[in-house]
């Protein structure tokens, strides 16, 4: 279920066939808001974890998901592999 005042709410509802698991599970596509941003480059660590660089780096652990929207390229924030650039907004 996804509420009206998530983050995924105005995303593409679809349904996609998994080989693996022979399963069509629906999966939401976000709609990432278009806006300029300045940044800066983080090189990923071994010991990091992404709730914590989120709270060195933008104030607040719970903006982790805000650092993986600018870099989607990401798809699992749970498994960052070490030399990994992440872009880090600018306050």
């Amino acid at each position: 279920m996804i509420f009206k005042d998530s983050r995924y709410a105005s995303g593409n509802i679809t349904k996609e066939y998994n080989a693996i698991t022979k399963q069509y599970p629906v999966v939401v596509y976000r709609n990432f808001p278009i806006k300029k941003v300045k940044f800066y480059f983080y090189v990923w660590k071994e010991s990091d974890r992404v709730d914590i660089v989120a709270r060195i780096h933008m104030g607040y652990s719970h903006l982790w998901w805000k650092l993986m929207d600018y870099n989607p390229e990401i798809g699992n924030p749970f498994n960052i592999l070490p030399g990994t650039v992440l872009r880090i907004p600018s306050a």
